[in-house]
């Protein structure tokens, strides 16, 4: 049995058709559509709005929940984004990504570059986090260009007459 959805939503559809148009997160896009579609009566139930927007049902009913307690400003609000902090700080990589940018200066070793950002910075970071960040953040390689061999110099032939 299906459970059709009675949530009273306070907009119109053409007030919702325009914030529909303002946004500019994904998310949000979502959420005002679910809403829209309910006003409009194009879809009835809360597992048809799920699979309409490519969402799960249970999003869906927490978004209208949202609503329903405090209202459109608190569904479209966006939360900061909290986490662990940098292992680096920006003036820190700011320095690193211009000393590895100097062709006249740079690193032989991953362990050289630790040592460099402790002395200049104070700052003691692991191998494997200044691995990463000069490998794939900084786009940068510590390989020495190789010298050519004396040997293969030595050994081209010369032309037959």
């Amino acid at each position: 049995m299906v459970a059709y959805c009675h949530l009273e939503i306070k907009e119109t559809s053409t007030q919702l058709q325009k914030i529909l148009n303002q946004q500019k997160t994904a998310a949000s896009y979502r959420k005002i559509q679910a809403l829209y579609l309910l006003k409009t009566g194009q879809i009835k139930t809360v597992t048809d709005i799920a699979i309409a927007l490519g969402v799960h049902r249970v999003s869906v009913q927490r978004w209208f929940k949202q609503y329903n307690e405090a209202g459109l400003e608190s569904l479209l609000t966006v939360r900061k984004k909290t986490g662990r902090p940098k292992a680096i700080s920006p003036l820190a990589e700011t320095g690193l990504r211009e000393k590895l940018g100097d062709p006249n200066h740079g690193f032989q070793s991953y362990g050289e570059i630790q040592n460099w950002i402790l002395s200049e910075y104070g700052e003691d970071i692991d191998y494997k986090t200044v691995y990463g960040l000069v490998r794939y953040k900084c786009q940068a390689k510590l390989k020495p260009t190789r010298r050519l061999s004396t040997k293969k110099q030595s050994k081209r032939k010369l032309p037959k007459f």
